[in-house]
């Protein structure tokens, strides 16, 4: 019998502790949201007062979002970043490289999204502007921890070449090019490129706090049976002696 009551206090404890473990994960989720869109409304009040610095002439890494602009010459060939959503609608993300005088590595640049497609086999034929340009456009940093169901991050048979994370690791050692790791998302200001928008496309902190409120309860109301129902069994003992 007393192992029994062990095994469900330990099991009780371990629940409990499993679900404020998530409900705090959850606001951990909602604080780098509430980042993300900070960043993005700072940058997008710089890029009213069209403070785009240039990209190069920085002592440091810019922060996210933040306006910059670099000058070069885009390659004919151009990535396709899949899986990406527009207005409801699958497609591409169309990542330009960017040569430049300043660095050996090209530089991504999103140049907004084009869609699928009746045929996945058939990759969207595009032209991208061959004049020298100064791109006018958001740093960003990619995010290469996601999960990819396919096999390869740089399919084959390019160009144009279909990926599935903007991963500059293996785009370089797939296509044997010198990529940097950053990112410039092309202003929508921009005539050239195609439909785009960079407000961040998450789950808003208020949801993400919200599920943690949600798991707190469910802790806090497990607990509160947990007691009750040892409350009972005492009292029955008691009462039986």
């Amino acid at each position: 019998m007393r192992i029994s009551t062990v095994l469900v206090t330990l099991t009780t404890v371990l629940a409990i502790s499993f679900l404020v473990k998530l409900g705090l994960w959850q606001l951990d989720r909602a604080a780098e949201k509430q980042a993300l869109f900070d960043d993005f409304a700072a940058a997008q009040a710089q890029a009213d007062e069209l403070k785009f610095k240039p990209l190069f002439a920085m002592n440091e890494e810019p922060e996210r979002y933040q306006p910059v602009q670099v000058t070069g010459q885009f390659l004919d060939d151009y990535l396709l970043l899949d899986n990406q959503v527009y207005q409801g609608k699958v497609g591409y993300h169309v990542i330009g490289l960017l040569r430049t005088e300043q660095r050996p590595e090209l530089v991504p640049v999103n140049l907004g999204w084009v869609p699928v497609g009746l045929d996945r086999t058939k990759l969207p034929q595009l032209e991208l502007p061959n004049d020298v340009l100064t791109v006018k456009g958001w740093f960003y940093q990619p995010n290469t921890d996601g999960f990819s169901l396919a096999k390869r991050i740089v399919e084959p048979n390019g160009p144009p070449w279909r990926i599935q994370q903007l991963d500059a690791s293996a785009i370089s050692d797939a296509l044997e090019l010198p990529i940097a790791t950053n990112v410039v998302l092309l202003s929508e200001a921009e005539a050239y490129g195609w439909p785009r928008s960079w407000q961040p496309q998450v789950m808003s902190p208020e949801k993400h706090q919200a599920y943690a409120l949600q798991w707190f309860s469910l802790a806090l109301a497990l607990l509160i049976v947990v007691l009750l129902v040892r409350r009972s069994i005492t009292k029955t003992k008691k009462e039986g002696t």
